[in-house]
């Protein structure tokens, strides 16, 4: 009987420390998106930063946009990301998405690889600045989830964009 009582309160201890680590972690994890967050809305002024749940997200209004038909970015934002290059390397347990998005006056199939090649440029830069690009996963989603009119030069202009967002150790499913 003793035996199993002291089994028993130490699988309980077990669970009880195995639970605080998790804890802990995910308030790590946390801290670590709070600070990358805090520091990408002082240091970039210019970008829409926010902090959803466990994500931070970053858009360039006005910014980060590219002319009809191409992949290469305006070379006058080039030091704003060379900004957010150093902020990402100084939290380096995070991850960054970036996905590419055009307006809609290609074709489908177009617009999608046009999209990835801009998610692909904008990688290409932070890489450039020595973010280690295993930390960088790249996607395009077409002319989907516009920010503003396609039916307008200007909404067009707003809606090809890349748009980044930061994890915490984020580690692709395996396919």
């Amino acid at each position: 009987m003793k035996n199993a009582l002291l089994l028993i309160w130490i699988a309980v201890l077990t669970l009880s420390v195995s639970s605080c680590s998790k804890t802990k972690k995910l308030a790590r994890q946390h801290h670590e998106l709070e600070d990358t967050y805090q520091t990408l809305k002082r240091e970039m002024s210019e970008a829409e930063v926010t902090l959803e749940g466990e994500k931070v997200k970053v858009v360039l209004p006005e910014a980060v946009l590219f002319n009809v038909n191409s992949a290469d970015l305006n070379t006058e934002y080039l030091p704003i990301l060379g900004r957010m290059a150093t902020i990402l390397n100084k939290y380096d347990k995070t991850s960054v998405l970036i996905t590419g998005f055009t307006d809609v006056t290609g074709t489908e199939n177009y617009n999608l690889e046009l999209s990835k090649k801009r998610a692909e440029s904008a990688k290409a830069v932070l890489v450039k600045n020595k973010v280690n690009s295993g930390r960088i996963f790249t996607w395009g989603l077409g002319d989907k989830n516009p920010v503003a009119d396609n039916s307008t030069l200007s909404g067009r202009k707003q809606n090809r964009r890349v748009e980044y967002v930061i994890l915490y150790d984020y580690k692709p499913e395996k396919e």
